[in-house]
């Protein structure tokens, strides 16, 4: 279901959709620079290794590294440049003419709603963006670094870009510990076996305190939205009050955003076999009275 095109496309305003282009472009230029950091300065010019270290651990850190680095851009991109779920069109067509409910501030399971702002039918779970200006499928929000909106076909790569950028960021930063030690005064004297430079030092130091921050601020972000999978809620269905009709545990909650368990889930791609395809959850609309809904 998911389609590769120009994020900042989907933006009503022109304006909006040039300014768009800047975070993701800024985002692609710290992902270029922590790789040249990494792979052309400490690998290249210091042998990626410090002296005492074998050339082993330089090619283990070498290896992680870049397949990390690898699978979080290849997220990023899949991210930023895959339809989030806008409402497709067979489905519009198949219920023209359905009767819909008022647009509701909480949880409609199996009942599809008519958008106070696009006046078009629109399934359960789906909310309108303000900046794409159209509906979305089990949107969880706008996100500026992406471009994108995050929705029900590609918030497992926006999961898995945060997963994959917090390994590659803990690997440069476990690479550069005695740089960021020093940093704070719990060490000096460490070189490598190749010679930096004073301009690779730097370089190198500066790729060192990004990924260090990098790293804390994805973490804090994958937790949050490792949470709501686990929940099976969105960032916007967070307040919605009530017992969540679609909650069925970790493991099924999970599936329904990943397809059924397979290699899959590790990869960017689309679920081998899905559980739903954003527009009707079968298995999730019994509903009990006890819910309230």
């Amino acid at each position: 279901p998911s389609g590769i095109r120009f994020p900042a496309m989907y933006a009503k305003n022109p304006l909006i959709r040039v300014a768009s282009a800047g975070p993701v472009l800024l985002i692609l230029g710290i992902f270029c620079f922590e790789w040249y950091a990494f792979n052309c300065v400490f690998m290249l010019r210091g042998l990626g290794r410090w002296k005492g270290e074998t050339i082993e651990v330089a090619f283990f850190r070498a290896f992680f590294f870049n397949a990390f680095w690898l699978l979080a851009i290849w997220s990023f991109l899949r991210c930023a440049f895959s339809d989030p779920g806008f409402v497709p069109r067979w489905w519009l067509d198949q219920n023209q003419g359905c009767r819909t409910e008022p647009s509701y501030f909480g949880w409609m399971p199996g009942r599809p709603s008519t958008c106070g702002k696009c006046e078009v039918p629109r399934p359960e779970r789906a909310h309108h963006c303000s900046i794409c200006g159209k509906c979305v499928l089990r949107m969880d929000h706008h996100c500026p670094w992406v471009g994108n909106c995050v929705g029900a076909y590609n918030h497992k790569y926006f999961i898995l870009m945060l997963f994959y950028g917090i390994l590659a960021a803990m690997t440069y930063g476990s690479s550069a510990a005695p740089v960021l030690a020093a940093m704070f005064g719990k060490g000096g004297g460490h070189w490598t076996i190749g010679n930096l430079g004073v301009k690779g030092w730097g370089l190198f130091s500066m790729g060192a305190v990004l990924s260090a921050s990098l790293c804390l601020a994805m973490s804090i972000l994958f937790l949050s939205h490792l949470w709501l999978m686990a929940v099976n809620r969105t960032s916007i269905e967070v307040a919605y009050a009530g017992r969540n009709p679609y909650s069925k545990g970790v493991f099924e909650n999970s599936a329904q955003l990943c397809g059924r368990f397979g290699i899959d889930w590790l990869l960017p791609i689309p679920s081998f076999r899905p559980m739903t395809d954003g527009c009707k959850y079968i298995d999730y609309n019994r509903v009990d009275p006890e819910c309230g809904v």
